[in-house]
C-alpha cells in the first residue's frame, strides 16, 4: 500500500522537515501518526497525498510508492484518485459556496455519471447525518461543521487510502463520536487510514499502530497493546496527550471578591436579518477573577457570543457593559482581542517577530511571552511555513502583546501537542494574574480542566449550564 525509503524533504531555503523516513503500511492498516507540533506529521501527509512536490516546492529526496504509484509522480490527477484527504484547516479544501455543490465537486471533476453522483451524495449524507446542511452556505457553518463537511467530501469517491490531519481539532464530543463511527465503518471496509492527531483518546479502539515522530524522523512504532500499556508519565515524556477522555470535577464556589474587570450582558438577543434568534442571554456577568470556559456542540452559539463580547457583532436588542459602563461595539473592539479558530485569518507579515510585535503595546513582556510559548526558534520564519500548532502559538503571542484587557481564545489548542497545550494553559493563567478578563472557547476537556475555573455551557443559542470546576493545574 505505502512503501517509502530514505525520504527527506526541506521547504525552499529551510532545513529538513522530513529526515530519512522509512515507512511501510499494509493495506487495511489504521495508523495513528503522533508527536510534538512541528515534528513533520503534516509535511509527511503532504508527501503522501501528492501536494509535495505538486503544490509545495522544495527538495524531495528518496524513493517509494503509494497505491502502486511513484510518490513523486507527475501524473497528479491519477495519483490522487484513490486518496481521500482531510486537512487540519478544512477551508483550504473547499471550492464551492454551498454544501451540496461541495459534496458533488470531486465526482464532477472525475466525470462520475449523474445518477451515481446523486446516489453517492444521498448515501454519505445519511451516514454523516448532514441532511439539514445540504442547502446551507459554506460561509454560515461553524468550524466543526466545516470539518465534518470536509470529511464527507473526501469520502465521495471510492478511495482506498484516507489521510487525515488533526480531524478532531474543531469538533465537539458528539461530532467526534460521529467521526469515530465513520472511521470504524471505513476500517471494516478494509480501507487504509492514516490519522495525524494530538487528541488520541477517541482512536484507541481503532488504531493498529502508533508511529511517533520527532524532528522529521519516525522514532518509534508501537502496536495498540504496547501503547495502551504505557503509563501517563511515559506518554507525557514523549509529549503525547492522554489516551483516556477527561472528566470535569464540578465544585461549589461562592465569591463576592472585588474584580478588576466585569462584563455584563442584560437581555441580549441577536439574530441575522429576518432570521430566528441565534443567541439569547437574559442575564450574565463574567469577571477577571476566573478564567471562563465556553463549551457546547458545534453551532450552539459560542462563536456568536464571542463576537458580541468583542464588538464584532452588535446585539439586536439588549446591552453589554464593562465595569458598569454601557459599551458600543466600537468601544468593545478597542478593549478586546480574539484569537480566531482559523488563525490563518490573522497572520499577515513575513516573519513571526514582525507578526507579534507590529501592533504590540505590552512590549516589556516580549521576552517572557516568547519564552513561555517557545517561539525563539521561529522568530525569523514566515508564519505561513509553520505547522498548525506553531501558527496557533504565534496568534496567541500577538494577543498577549496587544495590551488588551478582554481576550477571547477560540479553540486555542487546535493542533497543539501536550507540551504546547500545557504552555498555553500556563500562559493564560499568567494573563489572569495580570488582571486580564479571559474567555476560552474549547471542545478540549483536557485543556479546559487544566485552565479554567468557570464553565458556561451553550446549547441552541442559550446558556444551559453555568458551573465551577476544580482545575487540574500542571506547572
Amino acid at each position: 500500500m505505502i512503501d517509502l525509503k530514505e525520504v527527506s524533504f526541506a521547504y525552499e531555503d529551510h532545513e529538513k522537515i522530513i529526515d530519512t523516513v522509512n515507512l511501510d503500511v499494509k493495506a487495511g492498516e489504521f495508523i495513528v501518526l503522533c508527536g510534538k507540533s512541528g515534528c513533520g506529521k503534516s509535511t509527511l501527509l503532504r508527501i503522501l497525498n501528492g501536494l509535495i512536490p505538486e503544490l509545495y516546492p522544495g527538495d524531495l529526496l528518496g524513493e517509494g510508492t503509494v497505491l502502486g504509484h511513484d510518490f513523486s509522480t507527475k501524473e497528479f490527477n491519477e495519483y490522487v484518485r484513490g486518496i481521500g484527504v482531510v486537512f487540519q484547516n478544512p477551508k483550504t479544501q473547499f471550492f464551492t459556496s454551498d454544501v451540496y455543490s461541495e459534496l458533488a465537486f470531486a465526482m464532477e471533476n472525475y466525470g462520475v455519471p449523474r445518477k451515481d453522483m446523486l446516489e453517492r451524495i444521498e448515501k454519505i449524507t445519511s451516514l454523516f447525518s448532514l441532511e439539514e446542511f445540504l442547502e446551507r452556505s459554506m460561509f454560515h457553518l461553524s468550524g466543526g461543521q466545516k470539518q465534518l463537511i470536509a470529511f464527507a467530501s473526501a469520502s465521495m469517491l471510492d478511495h482506498q487510502l484516507f489521510l487525515l490531519d488533526e480531524p478532531s481539532s474543531n469538533l465537539d464530543e458528539a461530532t467526534i463520536e460521529q467521526l469515530k463511527g465513520y472511521l470504524e465503518v471505513l476500517k471494516k471496509q478494509g480501507m487504509t487510514i492514516i490519522v495525524s492527531e494530538h487528541r488520541l483518546h477517541y482512536l484507541t479502539e481503532l488504531a493498529d499502530r502508533y508511529l511517533v515522530m520527532e524532528q522529521g524522523k519516525i522514532i518509534q512504532s508501537y502496536t495498540k497493546s504496547e501503547m495502551l500499556a504505557k503509563s501517563a508519565a511515559s506518554l507525557k515524556k514523549m509529549g503525547l496527550r492522554s489516551l483516556k477522555s477527561t472528566e470535569l470535577e464540578v465544585v461549589d464556589i461562592q465569591s463576592d471578591e472585588f474584580s478588576e474587570l466585569t462584563v455584563a450582558f442584560e437581555n441580549v438577543d441577536f439574530h441575522y436579518r429576518k432570521q430566528p434568534s441565534v443567541l439569547n442571554v437574559p442575564a450574565l456577568t463574567v469577571n477577571s477573577n476566573y478564567i471562563t470556559g465556553i463549551i457546547g456542540h458545534n453551532g450552539a452559539g459560542k462563536s456568536t457570543f464571542s463576537k458580541l463580547f468583542s464588538g464584532l457583532l452588535k446585539p439586536t436588542t439588549g446591552t453589554i457593559t464593562l465595569n458598569q459602563k454601557q459599551m458600543t461595539a466600537k468601544e468593545l473592539i478597542k478593549e478586546s482581542f480574539v484569537v480566531m479558530q482559523d488563525v490563518n485569518l490573522q497572520l499577515f507579515f513575513e516573519t513571526v517577530e514582525k507578526e507579534i510585535t507590529l501592533n504590540a503595546k505590552n512590549t516589556k513582556a516580549f521576552n517572557h511571552i516568547v519564552r513561555m510559548l517557545n517561539l525563539e526558534p521561529l522568530l525569523d520564519r514566515h508564519p505561513q511555513t509553520l505547522s498548525g500548532g506553531e501558527k496557533q502559538r504565534v496568534a496567541i503571542a500577538s494577543a498577549l502583546l496587544s495590551g488588551k484587557k478582554l481576550i477571547i481564545f477560540d479553540e486555542p489548542t487546535s493542533g497543539l501537542d501536550l507540551v504546547h497545550m500545557e504552555e498555553v494553559s500556563k500562559t493564560i493563567r499568567w494573563l489572569q494574574q495580570e488582571n486580564v478578563l479571559v474567555l476560552v472557547i474549547t471542545h478540549d476537556k483536557e485543556f479546559l480542566s487544566q485552565t479554567c475555573q468557570r464553565v458556561l455551557h451553550f446549547d441552541c443559542g442559550q446558556i444551559i449550564e453555568d458551573y465551577f470546576i476544580a482545575p487540574t493545574i500542571k506547572e
